[in-house]
């Protein structure tokens, strides 16, 4: 118990409350002076109505009582009778209602992820920048591969004394090594 639930007194004079919440409020009671002042009080309230019940008299027989009643349901016969309908504010209404709003938030999350994971991802439009490359600065040559589905582009540059070979379609591998071992066979 970390507030004060007079709700939770009541409760422990009642002895209504079992196991781990009677714990709590025991050692919440024992701890705090002003939940220890109202338990006494509250005791102390119910030990003096119980020693002083009060005696009521009614003022007709039971008998006499009925018979009015029952005299009352027969006159009003089947008269509607206009029960008002309480509004409930939206804290009761939310939980009453949890399993529709548990349900209403998933669609909107289920919705907003769908949205999200098929919106196509917009690219920047490329401008084509055109260049003129002088002859001399680089030659490209496709080449044939022994490898099915890859293709091999070498890129010579005179100037700079730089061979590039780009290869492209090859199977993946773990490391170099193990791509050596499977196509050891291809240089022959």
């Amino acid at each position: 118990m970390s507030r004060h639930e007079t709700d939770a007194l009541t409760g422990l004079l009642d002895g209504e409350l079992r196991g781990i919440r009677r714990w709590r409020v025991v050692r919440h009671v024992r701890a705090c002076p002003l939940c220890a002042s109202e338990y006494r009080r509250q005791r102390h309230v119910r030990r003096m109505l119980q020693a002083n019940p009060r005696n009521v008299q009614m003022s007709d027989a039971p008998e006499f009582f009925w018979s009015k009643v029952k005299r009352e349901i027969k006159r009003r016969g089947d008269e509607p009778v206009n029960v008002p309908i309480p509004k409930l504010a939206l804290p009761d209404w939310l939980l009453r209602h949890q399993f529709t709003v548990a349900t209403a938030t998933a669609a909107v999350v289920a919705t907003v992820g769908v949205i999200w994971l098929t919106q196509t991802p917009t690219r920047p439009t490329a401008h084509a920048v055109s260049r003129v490359v002088p002859a001399s600065f680089a030659q490209v040559e496709k080449l044939k591969t022994a490898i099915p589905n890859a293709t091999a582009t070498a890129v010579e540059s005179p100037d700079a004394q730089v061979t590039v070979i780009w290869v492209s379609g090859l199977p993946w591998t773990r490391n170099m090594n193990e791509m050596k071992t499977e196509f050891a066979n291809l240089d022959s």
